[in-house]
């Protein structure tokens, strides 16, 4: 009978229901091998929170830090509470630890050019997904994009086109992170405050498995990450405030809570923010949050100090020349001039 028939139609669709929330549970709760080059503040912060969602995590670190992660663990510190140490697998040759399904590369990016390709070669295959370091404009940012510039290679990134042949864009998935953390001690980091995590996506837009199993991974880590359709936007922005940051915490000297009581040195941030979004505009990339909303939203985090401050008050070289040359590269691209930010940086690169 048709009632008979009805019935039988809503348990085989019930059936299926089951079945399909059953399987992305699955997925949700699939696990990878990971190993992340550059145990930084960030690297140790990705290889935690990972761990604790389940993953096979290696890291690959060196000196001080490489010998505190083998013998004591790793440990973050969060508002004044410091987690247990956990075991990490490190090292520092990747060759122990061998092909794996995701690499994140979160060494700074003075320290990023062809070279990593023979430190990362034992750990990629045509299948492994790479996350290249995304402080300042990535080599991959041109690839696909619409319009004439597509698949432009940006020279003063990747002059001999290594990296892009070498860690091939179709591999590339775009990530980029709104938290601030610092290594207080080898083997220990400091994690100040999260905004918005981990935000990652396809460079194409697109949904993927392995979009959504690294931003699962993430989440059942315990922090956000979410999935955006425009990465190149999310990057973009990132970048900028890098830049614009950077660049004036280091002429001044100064922490957040500092540069937010001069209202020069605020004004500078504009100036800098307006004077770049114009590559964005350009680019067809939207801008997501204004540069009003970003400037009181950094500074709120009165206490952080930036990380190209922070490494020229311990002696190591800031990234600031890199972070410049990717968007001054832009800049030759579309033919912009950036006359503000060309002198505010290279005023902080003679003290630098």
């Amino acid at each position: 009978s048709q009632a008979r028939k009805g019935c039988q139609f809503i348990v085989k669709l019930s059936l299926l229901i089951h079945v399909l929330k059953f399987c992305q549970g699955m997925v949700a709760e699939e696990t990878f091998s990971v190993c992340i080059v550059g145990a930084g503040a960030i690297g140790c912060h990705i290889a935690y929170v990972l761990s604790r969602a389940g993953c096979d995590v290696s890291l690959i670190a060196r000196g001080e830090n490489l010998r505190a992660l083998q013998e004591d663990g790793l440990q973050i510190c969060l508002q004044g509470s410091c987690t247990e140490r956990i075991r990490v697998r490190a090292t520092d040759k990747p060759s122990e630890v061998g092909r794996v399904d995701y690499v994140f590369l979160t060494m700074k990016v003075c320290a990023y050019d062809s070279s990593i390709l023979k430190l990362t070669a034992p750990l990629i295959d045509a299948k492994t997904v790479i996350l290249p370091p995304t402080t300042a404009i990535p080599y991959w940012f041109m690839h696909q994009i619409k319009g004439p510039l597509e698949n432009r290679r940006l020279e003063r990134i990747d002059p001999d086109g290594s990296l892009w042949n070498g860690l091939p864009p179709t591999q590339v998935l775009g990530f980029t992170m709104w938290l601030s953390a610092v290594q207080e001690a080898p083997g220990k980091v400091v994690l100040r405050h999260v905004q918005r995590g981990y935000p990652m996506g396809e460079i194409d837009g697109s949904c993927s498995d392995r979009l959504e199993k690294l931003a699962a991974a993430f989440e059942r880590g315990g922090v956000p990450a979410p999935r955006v359709a425009c990465i190149r936007s999310e990057i973009f922005v990132k970048s900028l405030n890098s830049l614009a940051f950077n660049v004036v915490a280091l002429l001044g000297d100064a922490s957040n809570g500092v540069i937010a009581e001069v209202p020069e040195a605020v004004e500078a941030l504009r100036s800098v923010m307006r004077e770049c979004e114009v590559l964005a505009h350009k680019l067809g990339l939207e801008i997501w949050q204004d540069a009003e909303s970003r400037i009181q939203q950094t500074l709120a985090a009165r206490m952080h100090t930036m990380s190209n401050l922070h490494d020229f008050r311990l002696g190591k070289k800031p990234e600031l020349r890199e972070i410049w040359n990717s968007m001054q590269n832009l800049a030759e691209l579309l033919e912009v001039q950036l006359p503000v930010t060309r002198a505010l940086v290279a005023m902080a690169t003679l003290k630098a």
